[in-house]
């Protein structure tokens, strides 16, 4: 008689590498904006991105346009004081932050012509806090 052993995998920021990943796929808008590398975005950045977001879909657009996020800072970084020993404890959390793999839809709109979203795109890039390109 075979028993049956699960064996559960160890992931790095438990993203498995499988085609199941759902992150690539627009489910709210007509429009995303998708990552172009993989990369860790911290709260402090994230809340730029929507300050920059928002603020630039009013100039631009005349219609209200809908925004749907997709981010979310879960993972956490902590840092001891400097003259601190070994034994001590993980430290204090200074920030927050999130891993991002390529491909993720990091926000998606809706009611916006593509002109508009093409602005906006250029825009981001120019931040250079994330590269970022268009689908539909």
């Amino acid at each position: 008689m075979k028993k049956n052993i699960n064996i559960h995998k160890k992931y790095h920021f438990k993203f498995k590498r499988l085609l199941s990943f759902k992150k690539h796929v627009l489910k709210f808008g007509t429009l995303g904006f998708k990552i172009r590398q993989t990369c860790c975005i911290t709260d402090v950045q994230e809340n730029l991105l929507k300050l920059i977001i928002l603020k630039k879909l009013k100039s631009i657009s005349l219609t209200k346009t809908k925004i749907f996020f997709n981010s979310k800072c879960f993972y956490s970084i902590t840092k001891l004081p400097l003259e601190s020993r070994m034994g001590k404890g993980k430290g204090e959390i200074c920030h927050f932050f999130g891993y991002y793999k390529k491909g993720f839809i990091l926000f998606e709109l809706k009611k916006i012509s593509l002109i508009n979203a093409i602005k906006l795109q250029k825009l981001l890039n120019k931040k250079k806090i994330i590269k970022l390109k268009i689908i539909f």
